[in-house]
């Protein structure tokens, strides 16, 4: 694709993120990002999917999808395009009537039919049409009720879900006209082409680096299907970003390295399950977080980053090996993040012992039960969010 067209993609991206913003909607540079390289990797044909595409890809929160639909709509909405009324009438599923506009009401009252030419009371009457399209559907359903066909679906929506990306900065340093440091040499360089003169004074600014992430999935029998989409959504962010690693356990340790960088989601799953030897087990969280800091995390694989533990917290052994283990993990990384499937029930509390031992050294408990829920894990990878800490 050429450089003029690059461009185009990040016009596009940021002008969507303006109107958003102008919406009360804070997408964020790192959302716009993940839009255009959606929008290069597969240019959407239709309106449609431009639409989703920009839902998928900029969309914050559900809660947010009101005014989403009404900045996308005014940036490129025709309101007489059946097209438009179809997509405006299925996502309208997630908010009540009433906080629709009269006139968005009226867009998305289907034509009248044949069978009701004749009821005039029927032509008249709004209608708002509340229908889930496919992905929807897909997004709110647990991982553990999806069908072997369903799957499919659901790793490639995984793929799709925007990456988690922390930066801190680097020691090293580059150019920067609005920089924190002068830069002499720079300057006295630039002074020298100009007999002298000094025009104008260079500064740098020091790099961001990418933190570290690291996923560690329980993949005992209660957690399997869950630890397919986490290690799923492991894959997406090492193809968006780099530093990511993903290991699995049940009563072992494994590293599923060579498994993230598979091209396809049937060639990862088959790597993941040609390593693993323990998949179904029992669990032993205790000794899979020994394994990990005396193999990797002491050796810097997790120094200064994150670390993402998915368990239910079901110890076989001592709970006093998970306690001390999360304390020596804890003083390792910058943060870890635990995903528990059971938060997803409102009476859920950490009784589980390997749960309570682990949860005073948790930064952010969340669920991730659910696609809907795994942009709750990017945000706590990211520091934000309501299970930070």
């Amino acid at each position: 694709m050429s450089a003029e067209a690059d461009g185009d993609l990040v016009r596009l991206a940021v002008g969507l993120g303006r109107a958003l913003a102008a919406e009360g909607v804070r997408a964020g540079t790192a959302r716009a990002r993940a839009f255009a390289l959606a929008l290069r990797a597969a240019p959407p044909a239709s309106i449609g999917d431009l639409y989703w595409t920009a839902r998928i890809a900029m969309l914050p929160r559900i809660e947010d999808l009101q005014a989403f639909n009404t900045a996308f709509f005014s940036s490129w909405g025709n309101p007489a395009d059946p097209d438009m009324l179809r997509l405006l009438a299925e996502s309208v599923q997630h908010f009540p009537a009433s906080a629709l506009t009269a006139t968005e009401q009226r867009a998305i009252a289907p034509l009248p039919s044949e069978e009701f030419a004749g009821e005039s009371d029927a032509e008249d009457a709004p209608f708002v049409l509340a229908m889930a399209s496919p992905e929807e559907r897909l997004a709110e359903r647990d991982f553990a009720d999806f069908s072997e066909d369903e799957r499919a679906n659901m790793l490639r929506l995984i793929g799709r879900l925007r990456a988690a990306v922390e930066t801190r900065p680097s020691r090293r340093r580059r150019p920067d006209l609005q920089g924190d440091r002068l830069d002499l040499r720079a300057t006295a360089r630039a002074a020298a082409r100009t007999s002298g003169e000094l025009i104008r004074r260079k500064r740098t600014q020091r790099r961001p680096r990418v933190r570290p992430l690291v996923f560690l999935c329980d993949v005992s029998g209660s957690m399997a299907p869950y630890a397919r989409a986490l290690i799923q959504y492991a894959r997406a962010n090492a193809f968006a970003r780099p530093r990511v690693r993903a290991f699995a356990f049940a009563t072992r340790l494994t590293d599923l390295g060579p498994a993230l960088s598979r091209t396809s989601d049937a060639a990862a799953s088959r790597a993941v399950t040609e390593r693993l030897q323990d998949f179904g087990g029992g669990t032993r969280i205790g000794a899979a977080l020994r394994a990990f800091n005396d193999r990797y995390a002491q050796r810097g694989a997790a120094r200064g980053g994150t670390v993402v533990i998915l368990s239910d917290g079901w110890e076989r052994d001592d709970p006093e090996l998970v306690r001390s283990q999360m304390e020596r993990l804890a003083r390792l990384s910058r943060r870890i993040v635990w995903v528990n499937p059971q938060k997803k029930h409102p009476a859920f509390e950490p009784l589980a012992l390997g749960m309570a031992a682990a949860l005073p050294f948790v930064d952010a408990f969340v669920g991730g039960h659910n696609l809907r829920t795994l942009d709750a894990v990017a945000e706590a990878i990211e520091g934000t969010g309501e299970g930070s800490r």
